[in-house]
């Protein structure tokens, strides 16, 4: 369940605010949940496996490159995964407000930018400057973002299945803290 805490709280904590992205309109778009999780994942997974390989083609061997890799994705799926934020996530869901007529969703494409500040450009960045003199920390960065990655898929795993036992979406308001709302599918 801690795997959870970390994709929701990247949902709700990203940087860019809600009136940056959709105008000065009254109501803040929502973030679709479960598809901005997805997204993010898939993306994140990309980026680690373009830098494990050019870690590779920079001059680390291989072997040793993907046991650097291995060792920053278990890193941190541990640490997501010991974190003590993963009830809270779901009793937050649990606790799911109604969704109103007035609320209208973010599109996929800012959901994504906003889920990738700032870890995701974070990471891709370091990785890029460690290629060069050193490889193997690019490799190990990959891993970190490939963990990032899984637990990101695997948070929207549990969420669309949670969302089919309850016949609803997840949609949360994207600042840090925002409310939680359910909608009917």
């Amino acid at each position: 369940m801690a795997v959870e805490a970390a994709e929701v709280a990247a949902v709700a904590g990203a940087a860019a605010t809600a009136t940056e992205l959709e105008g000065s309109s009254a109501a803040p778009a929502l973030v679709e949940t479960r598809a901005q999780t997805l997204l993010i994942g898939v993306v994140r997974l990309a980026l680690a496996a373009a830098g494990l390989a050019a870690a590779i083609a920079f001059g680390a061997r291989s072997g040793a490159a993907a046991a650097l890799f291995a060792a920053g994705a278990v890193v941190v799926l541990v640490a997501i995964m010991g974190g003590r934020r993963g009830r809270a996530v779901w009793l937050r869901l649990a606790e799911a407000e109604p969704l109103g007529p007035e609320a209208k969703v973010e599109p996929l494409r800012h959901s994504l930018v906003r889920a990738t500040y700032p870890s995701t450009i974070g990471l891709t960045v370091l990785i890029a400057i460690a290629l060069w003199p050193e490889p193997s920390l690019a490799a190990l960065l990959a891993g970190l973002l490939g963990g990032l990655g899984g637990a990101a898929l695997g948070f929207a795993l549990q969420l669309a299945a949670w969302e089919r036992q309850r016949g609803a979406r997840v949609l949360v308001e994207p600042r840090r803290g925002g409310r939680v709302f359910e909608a009917p599918r």
